[in-house]
């Protein structure tokens, strides 16, 4: 009986610390106003101190660095790096000038030379790069790693002014791709500057951005991802009050919730999660230290509302990293996703409308809650994912810029195969509707069928002189008509591999191809903006619209109630609902910036 007493002391002495280290909130904070050489600061120390004394009160250990040169700021945020155990949270804030070159973004200390005294390398070489900040974090296994920057402020070399906080060249922070377990804030949006004050007798200590975002971190119930929205939200405002564009812009590489303060106002304490588990996976966070998942905030967006499922709804993805999901029936807003950094290559609304896929051009693939746009799984195929299926058991088939497929387990975001399915970028997918296989189309300008189980190619059709394929629709059993780069419109069977039959519907690129709900008609979505009506098997032009003032991104039908509609989209930013004829539109919906892909689910 000794013996096992003594084991279990053991065993505890080395276990519990290890699980108590685990739970360690911790934070960096740096605030650099005194540059030497450069247009000094006001506000980036005030900044840091009161983000830290904040942080300190939510429960975080806090390391301050204030007015450092490089030798100093790199000292300390390694300290601070080999301080950080696998499941903690580990928090930097940073204030002060930067500076981006060449697409990278660069943290520059108080003893920064002017660059006009030098070159681009002699800045790099004298600046703490934020990429290998952010690899050297993740490389600590922390439970989460969140960035915030408030280092937007305009050109600091010589002759620039003094009112904003901006990057080198320009004003804004450039692109970035947060490594897996990562949330990276930024006070302002690519390409804008970050405001210090709001006029000359703004008596606020902080700028804009940290006065506005400490508050939120203090509410009590609200999550990391509605924080940023809101932050969002609140500085966008203030901005525009003095004729300012300032939106700050998250990047969202984190699962599941994080609270700086949960509801009652206690703090919450990390659980150690397993993470990593596949290298395709972004590491999931659960945050409420008692191993059950934490309940969704109460205080969500006032714009998101309930849509009932079997609603027919719309989903547009802009080159502005917007989304935005609307009721077809009422030809409203339901919900949007803005202030995630995400280059949207296309989207897929999923789940019979309970989830929304996205693929992205830094080759990843997530899955977002609807109507909330709270990301629910991610993973990384190693390809740029450019179509997206789904089958009746809600399995994903997506394919890639480089001819890849994969079939995707919804549930864990698990790849059950991946196969060469083509030699050029894939769009679309069709799973057909025995569920035994998958038609895609390519820029290779073949239209594959695969085993739905096993990824394999069945069989193959070449189009007229291989030209690429944009879009296909399926006829009948074995029989599709595909639209291509070129304008040409082709009638294939995809069960002997033989073109029927094939004409050149435009003089330029076709971006989709729809058939009309009886059946006997096609339609085309041109480079022009203009929608073909085409006799279904011939090359007979029954009208050709005027629909759009730019390219037309597709046109598709849509079941509404109890009958079909078209519905089509443009670079134009304009979703449009046509009536019954197709031949006048009825209600005209402005996403606001070009859309570059849209999906559609139908009303039951």
């Amino acid at each position: 009986m000794l013996r096992v007493i003594s084991a279990l002391l053991i065993a505890l002495f080395f276990v519990l610390p290890s699980q108590a280290y685990a739970q360690k909130r911790l934070a960096l904070v740096i605030g650099n106003d005194e540059y030497q050489n450069i247009l000094k600061l006001q506000k980036a120390v005030n900044d840091a101190d009161s983000m830290g004394d904040a942080l300190e009160a939510l429960g975080f250990e806090v390391t301050r660095a204030l007015n450092t040169d490089l030798r100093e700021m790199s000292r300390t945020f390694e300290g601070f790096a080999r301080k950080i155990q696998k499941g903690d949270t580990a928090m930097l804030f940073y204030a002060g000038h930067g500076v981006e070159i060449n697409g990278e973004n660069y943290l520059l200390p108080v003893d920064m030379p002017d660059a006009q005294s030098g070159n681009a390398e002699t800045v790099e070489s004298k600046a703490l790069a934020l990429d290998n900040i952010l690899a050297r974090l993740r490389s600590r296994s922390a439970q989460l790693n969140l960035v915030v920057l408030d280092a937007c402020r305009n050109n600091p070399f010589t002759g620039s002014g003094a009112a904003t906080r901006s990057l080198g060249g320009g004003a804004g922070l450039a692109r970035i791709s947060a490594p897996q377990g990562t949330f990276v804030m930024y006070s302002a949006d690519v390409g804008e500057a970050a405001l210090d004050r709001l006029s000359e007798e703004d008596e606020d200590p902080n700028s804009v951005f940290t006065r506005t975002l400490i508050p939120l971190m203090q509410t009590p119930g609200m999550d990391l991802v509605d924080t940023a929205r809101e932050v969002r939200r609140r500085v966008r405002t203030l901005a525009r009050s003095i004729s300012h564009n300032q939106t700050p812009a998250y990047y969202d590489a984190v699962l599941g919730d994080f609270f700086f303060t949960r509801e009652g106002g206690e703090t919450p304490v990390a659980k150690d999660n397993k993470t990593d588990k596949d290298e395709q996976k972004v590491a999931s966070l659960d945050t409420n230290g008692t191993g059950s998942k934490p309940e969704r905030p109460k205080n969500t967006p006032a714009q998101i509302t309930r849509t009932p499922i079997g609603t027919a709804m719309v989903v547009t993805g802009g080159e502005r990293d917007t989304i935005r999901l609307w009721d077809a029936g009422k030809a409203q807003l339901i919900a949007e996703l803005e202030g995630e950094k995400i280059d949207i290559s296309t989207v897929k609304i999923t789940g019979g409308g309970r989830t929304l896929a996205v693929g992205t051009r830094d080759g990843a693939l997530f899955s977002y809650a609807i109507p909330q746009f709270k990301k629910q799984n991610a993973m990384y195929p190693g390809f740029v994912v450019t179509a997206i299926g789904e089958a009746n058991d809600g399995t994903l088939v997506i394919g890639g810029d480089n001819g890849m497929m994969a079939a995707i387990d919804p549930i864990t975001f698990d790849a059950r195969w991946q196969n060469q399915s083509h030699d050029a970028v894939i769009s679309p997918i069709v799973v057909q509707p025995d569920q035994k296989s998958v038609i895609t189309a390519s820029g290779d300008g073949t239209i594959a069928v695969s085993d739905m189980k096993s990824g394999d190619v069945l069989g193959r059709v070449s189009t007229v002189d291989n030209k690429p394929i944009t879009d296909f629709e399926i006829v009948a059993a074995s029989t599709v008509v595909a639209s291509h780069e070129d304008g040409t419109i082709a009638y294939l069977n995809t069960r002997t591999g033989k073109v029927l039959s094939s004409f050149k519907g435009s003089r330029g690129w076709i971006s989709s191809v729809g058939i009309t709900p009886d059946g006997g008609q096609v339609v085309t979505a041109g480079v022009d903006g203009s929608l073909s009506i085409w006799v279904l098997g011939t090359d007979q032009l029954v009208d050709r619209l005027a629909a759009h003032t730019d390219v037309a991104a597709g046109a598709k039908f849509l079941k509404i109630n109890d009958h079909k509609t078209m519905i089509s989209t443009s670079f134009d930013g304009k979703l449009k609902f046509w009536d019954r004829k197709f031949s006048s539109t009825l209600v005209t919906l402005d996403h606001g910036s070009a859309i570059l892909s849209f999906d559609y689910l139908d009303g039951s």
